[in-house]
């Protein structure tokens, strides 16, 4: 209820922090717990002129939030006859520290401009959200985990460099101009770095010649979209929603990143996913277990079906017996770092990366990457042995110093040969990312072999260091296509979207357990330190293309020596035929369905693999004749 305090205030409702439109007013709602009381400032942003200030006592006060309702008219006075008022309005609150944002504050004037100094910029203001958009019935996609590919991209670097070609670089409008990209590519979800409003600038640390490019600060406005990364600078709360409604329609969801700082209000974080989910219809977020506790907010009612992403459960609430949390993923480096240990041929790595690969959740989904934005990108993984980062300032003291990585012979930039390992490795590591069981998640540019010439922690370069260079699309056309044929692969077949964990034995009496590993000979996986080949199994028989088809089987065999190796393949179920799929070494893929002449019933086929490569082989049934 309002209890009226003169004609034109009141103290507020508390149910929602921030501001909040009623018909004949707005309320003002501030958590502020170490404060007896505050004023509440507004302004005219565009002359930034402070209109009144009002000061909030106790009167106002209920537990540790402090609201207030002002009635239209006492606006009208300031902006007579200007139907556009509410965007013209801008606020802030004051204690005895002085003036501050509001943290709950759905839009900030300011900071329209990335990267500009702060003595350039205008005062900057907390506004309110007041546009009008249309959804068209448009709601969150809710898929689950093991049909997922996701795709982590910086809005600003995604499309900043002019080679993107959009009219409207580094923008929500330029992911937009990018969705048919990402359609042709197999991506149905991309997961943004930080998106709300955060303060870029670094002066406030002593560092006046560097920003922060990636958003990782805790000076952040975290209700607000940002700005600076609109292309319509006084709409961005608009455009952004344009472009999740448009993904939307595509079939691709929208993960935000989401770094709350250590010690956030629990209460103001789930009220901020709330906001993001109902207003904007986001489809889910990462949180770091550092900050916020992710399993209470996994177990929030209302995000019962928003997927929560983070490096692990936190156990501060423990799991419900027998409660399946469908929303939460697991995300952390363990199968990255196993996979570039594997790649670059080091030993006693075999049984761990058999582990990772295959490795399945009974409670939670299981999101796999082999690069991050905070560390090199695919390809300078095998282009460097050490970093690279004396563009940042820091004499190289700064970043990973350990990347599991291998310059396939030569730092940097390298001939003929070490260029055609190179490419072969890459077809390798996405082997091994887009065809293991749980959800892919893939680095932007990686799929185009992006570089950042070996800096791995470019967190203050907004330039070509960062910006994705698509001229590379057509350059690497070959590695382009590889991604998108396994992630075609993928799709299409079940046995590689599991959704319970593998049970290793044969449970439904076919004559072939769900998963098998294998060595060079069938059935006998060599796990000895100096081992560097492994084969791996998946039965079709476990996987349902429909209700009365079931999928192909797949054999994987991996060798990581130096030399070459001959494998044996496991005998076949009766009546198919093992045939070769794909080869890394040759970037070789067969078109799944034509029909394999004159192989043999039964026949235990060997073959050599190259090393450092990968073959896979899919079973076919043989026609009869």
């Amino acid at each position: 209820m309002i209890k009226e305090k003169d004609g034109s205030t009141a103290a507020g409702v508390t149910e929602r922090l921030g501001v909040t439109l009623w018909k004949d007013g707005i309320n003002f709602a501030l958590y502020l717990p170490d404060e007896k009381e505050c004023r509440l400032n507004l302004y005219n942003r565009v002359t930034e002129k402070q209109l009144f200030s009002l000061r909030l006592t106790n009167e106002y006060r209920n537990g540790n939030i402090f609201s207030v309702f002002i009635k239209q008219k006492q606006f009208k006075k300031f902006f007579p006859e200007q139907e556009d008022w509410l965007k013209k309005l801008g606020y802030l609150y004051e204690s005895r520290r002085g003036e501050f944002l509001d943290p709950c504050a759905t839009l900030l004037y300011g900071r329209e401009e990335f990267g500009q100094k702060k003595s350039e910029r205008k005062k900057l203001l907390g506004g309110i959200s007041c546009s009008l958009f249309d959804w068209e019935g448009d709601k969150p996609l809710e898929r689950n985990f093991r049909e997922s590919i996701m795709y982590k991209l910086h809005v600003r670097g995604f499309t900043m460099d002019s080679s993107s070609a959009v009219s409207c670089p580094g923008t929500f409008y330029g992911i937009t101009e990018k969705i048919p990209y990402l359609k042709e590519l197999g991506i149905n979800c991309c997961l943004l770095l930080p998106i709300y409003e955060f303060e870029e600038s670094l002066e406030s640390k002593g560092i006046y010649d560097k920003i922060n490019y990636w958003g990782y600060t805790e000076d952040n406005i975290y209700f607000a979209p940002k700005a600076a990364y609109a292309f319509q600078k006084e709409s961005p709360e608009k455009e952004l929603k344009y472009m999740v409604k448009a993904l939307h329609k595509s079939g691709i969801e929208v993960i935000l990143d989401m770094n709350f700082a250590p010690g956030t209000n629990t209460i103001v974080v789930l009220e901020c996913l709330r906001y993001w989910v109902n207003e904007y219809h986001i489809d889910g977020f990462r949180l770091s277990n550092s900050s916020v506790p992710v399993s209470i907010i996994s177990s929030d009612p209302l995000l019962g079906k928003t997927k929560i992403l983070s490096e692990g459960w936190d156990y501060r609430i423990p799991p419900e017996k027998n409660k399946t949390f469908i929303n939460y993923g697991e995300c952390n480096q363990n199968f990255s770092i196993t996979a570039k240990r594997l790649l670059r041929g080091e030993e006693e790595q075999v049984k761990d990366f058999a582990t990772q690969f295959t490795s399945l959740s009974e409670e939670a989904g299981t999101v796999k990457y082999l690069t991050n934005h905070d560390g090199f990108t695919l390809w300078d993984v095998f282009s460097y042995d050490r970093k690279h980062n004396e563009a940042n300032g820091e004499n190289n003291r700064d970043g990973q110093d350990y990347n599991y990585s291998w310059n396939c012979g030569k730092e940097g930039k390298g001939g003929k040969n070490i260029l055609a390992l190179r490419r072969k490795q890459m077809r390798n590591a996405f082997v091994l990312l887009l065809l293991c069981q749980g959800t892919p998640l893939i680095l932007a540019g990686d799929e185009f072999c992006n570089t950042q010439e070996g800096n791995n922690n470019p967190y203050c370069q907004d330039n070509s260091i960062s910006w994705l260079n698509w001229a590379k699309v057509s350059e690497e056309y070959d590695i382009n296509q590889w991604v998108k044929m396994l992630i075609d692969i993928r799709r299409t077949h079940p046995v590689f979207q599991r959704k319970d964990p593998f049970r290793q034995m044969d449970y439904i009496a076919c004559g072939m357990p769900d998963l098998s590993f294998h060595g060079t000979s069938p059935w006998y996986p060599d796990y000895d330190h100096y081992s560097r080949q492994l084969g791996i199994m998946l039965c079709g028989a476990y996987a349902a293309v429909d209700s009365n088809l079931y999928d192909d089987s797949f054999y994987l065999a991996l060798n990581f020596h130096q030399d070459m190796q001959e494998f044996h393949l496991p005998k076949a179920r009766e009546g198919e035929v093992w045939i070769l799929l794909l080869s890394t070494a040759e970037g070789y893929c067969r078109v799944l369905g034509e029909q394999e002449a004159e192989i043999e019933i039964g026949k235990a086929e060997r073959f050599t693999l190259e090393g450092r490569s990968i073959k896979i082989y899919v079973t076919q049934k043989v026609l009869e004749t």
